[in-house]
């Protein structure tokens, strides 16, 4: 659990970066798009979305600056070999973290993908999933050129966490329905 607060806390100062970036340029959006009108809520769900995708980044890319030539020592093309590796870190090293981490991280951490992707562009469900994929795959072929492992898991888990983000999206936009409905 430590390693899960660690990993959040390194994240917090990127996150606020993003605040004064987003509100300039959201100033700029509509001092251009005078017509369009401010949806508050809307605008809160974007900032938190692009507050997480760079605290994201700045976990999985920038974390490691120093750019080299491709290690094939550090790149899993064979799909849920995760497994393989879990069971061996958990039950022969006793290494609880590498469940925690690269088990359950990859799932949690794009599971805001799910839920936030919909809410914020009201997109069908393939093209949620697409984007979240898409996220994933641009953060595993930067990790090709830097001091980290590229793993087809880490994709297979992402987008997973992904599609488990829209079905609690899902499931949330249903009983929100069904609130409204009896109240009207």
């Amino acid at each position: 659990m430590s390693s899960i607060i660690n990993y959040l806390l390194r994240m917090f100062p990127f996150m606020i970066l993003v605040i004064p970036i987003f509100i300039v340029v959201r100033i700029l959006f509509y001092k251009i798009n005078k017509k369009v009108k401010i949806n508050l809520k809307r605008e809160v769900l974007m900032l938190m979305f692009y507050m997480f995708l760079v605290g994201l980044y700045s976990q999985a890319i920038a974390g490691s600056f120093s750019i080299k030539n491709i290690n094939l020592n550090k790149i899993n093309i064979i799909p849920f070999k995760i497994f393989i590796d879990t069971y061996k870190e958990v039950f022969i090293y006793e290494n609880i973290n590498y469940f925690i981490i690269s088990f359950l991280g990859n799932i949690i951490m794009f599971i805001p993908i799910g839920l936030l992707v919909p809410i914020i562009w009201k997109l069908k469900d393939k093209t949620v999933i697409l984007i979240g994929f898409l996220i994933s795959l641009s953060i595993e072929l930067s990790q090709l050129f830097l001091n980290r492992g590229t793993d087809i898991d880490d994709l297979i888990f992402n987008t997973f966490g992904t599609i488990i983000g829209l079905v609690i999206y899902k499931i949330i936009s249903k009983k929100e329905k069904k609130y409204v409905n009896k109240r009207v």
